[in-house]
């Protein structure tokens, strides 16, 4: 059973220290926020799950979907504490966040190898 990252509940602060041990969670607004904001981006760029069947339980989310959700969030949260150069951390060992990155793109959307023809 996969589910979406949450907070407000000690179980669900708990698991999403468990997977991001630095997560903002001493601003449950904000880090409430951060975790929707990357649900919903997450699934505007992912392809259309199909409809739920009436009387049928909600499917979970794909696990893939869940994990870009959580790194999506990583990267918002780094993204807002940026240096006004762009980069986080000192001297040569900085990095610069990009949200919704190739990276976590791919996740979403795994590249499957077939042709797609129209």
């Amino acid at each position: 059973m996969t589910t979406w990252y949450t907070t407000g509940t000690p179980e669900a602060d708990a698991r999403l220290l468990a997977a991001w041990d630095d997560a903002p969670i001493e601003n449950l607004e904000v880090c409430g926020m951060l975790l929707e904001i990357a649900r919903e981006q997450v699934l505007a760029y992912a392809p259309a799950m199909p409809a739920p069947v009436e009387g049928e339980p909600i499917p979970d989310p794909p696990a893939r979907y869940v994990y870009a959700q959580l790194q999506q969030a990583r990267n918002l949260w780094n993204a807002g504490r940026v240096s006004t150069g762009g980069d986080i951390g000192e001297g040569q060992f900085t990095f610069t966040p990009r949200p919704l990155d190739k990276t976590i793109r791919q996740i979403i959307r795994p590249v499957d190898g077939k042709p797609h023809v129209l």
